[in-house]
């Protein structure tokens, strides 16, 4: 088990890159294969892939039937997350898309803990909210499309795979007793069994004929970036806690646009620039970080 803050800090950095670097990989994809595919082949390769880290950690695959109806629920939820996200960024940009959805997910996760609360939150939460909703809206090109157009198109598609993943967070904390590494395989093994036997018409004998670069960037979205790095993140937590390993998920946003201008020559206006600037500054306060905090090499 790593024990170093400073190594456990470039890791977490390492696995933020590659959740961004999944982004343009799942951009790639869109030339090869349909959102239905993706979901069958990422989730496959990825519940196989945790098979030997379970069996290295020597973690039980046991899991009792509540844990277990819970891991359905959520599959049902990461399906429709990753359709709607692959979707999105089918038609929009690969780099501002996923930067979109990384700002709004504590957003909305924050609004769906709200609901369940009586108490109100601190008039500071409430301005971090109206400041970064503004901040999301100039990323979505408020000033282009207006309002009567804003969730239309790719946009739809991102704000509806962030919906899914919030729901996704804010179930998984009912998780209780089972080690999150065993509960994610099995959230993986049932998001492909549920779209492989449902939905799943695509003729397998297709796959020996792929290029390089497909196969590059199914393995990224699925071994890289939902086992390595989620298993890294988990580490993280141990080793630095949960506070700071939520700050370092927040250079998500800048790696996707860098990366995405740098593959596919996307370009970022400068309302887009001051929008994620502002939806990120809004996510601090939520989050309650301080910027020392956050510093591995102070």
């Amino acid at each position: 088990m790593i024990q170093s803050e400073k190594t456990m800090s470039l890791l977490m950095v390492l696995a933020v890159f590659t959740w961004a670097l999944s982004a343009i990989a799942a951009k790639t994809l869109s030339g090869y294969i349909t959102e239905n595919e993706i979901v069958v082949y990422r989730y496959f390769l990825a519940a196989a892939s945790m098979v030997p880290i379970l069996l290295f950690m020597g973690l039980s695959f046991k899991i009792d039937w509540k844990n277990l109806a819970l891991a359905l629920l959520i599959a049902l939820f990461t399906i429709a997350n990753a359709r709607f996200y692959f979707m999105g960024v089918d038609l929009g940009t690969a780099g501002l898309g996923a930067a979109l959805v990384t700002v709004l997910i504590p957003m909305i996760v924050y609004l769906l803990m709200l609901l369940s609360k009586q108490e109100q939150p601190p008039l500071k939460d409430w301005a971090a909210l109206i400041w970064g909703g503004g901040g999301v809206m100039l990323m979505m090109d408020i000033t282009e499309f207006g309002i009567g157009e804003l969730l239309t198109g790719a946009n739809l598609y991102f704000v509806i795979a962030a919906f899914c993943w919030a729901l996704i967070s804010v179930s998984g904390a009912w998780m209780k007793g089972a080690h999150v590494l065993t509960f994610s395989f099995y959230v993986c093994l049932f998001t492909f069994s549920i779209d492989w036997f449902l939905s799943f018409d695509a003729p397998l004998s297709t796959l020996p004929e792929m290029d390089r670069y497909f196969w590059i960037s199914i393995l990224t979205v699925s071994i890289l970036s939902t086992t390595i790095a989620s298993t890294i993140y988990y580490v993280g937590l141990r080793v630095l806690g949960s506070k700071k390993c939520s700050t370092y998920s927040l250079l998500t946003p800048f790696f996707a646009i860098a990366m995405g201008a740098l593959f596919f020559g996307e370009s970022l206006t400068l309302q887009n620039a001051i929008g994620t600037l502002m939806a990120v500054s809004a996510l601090f306060v939520l989050q309650n970080i301080k910027i020392k905090g956050i510093m591995p090499y102070r």
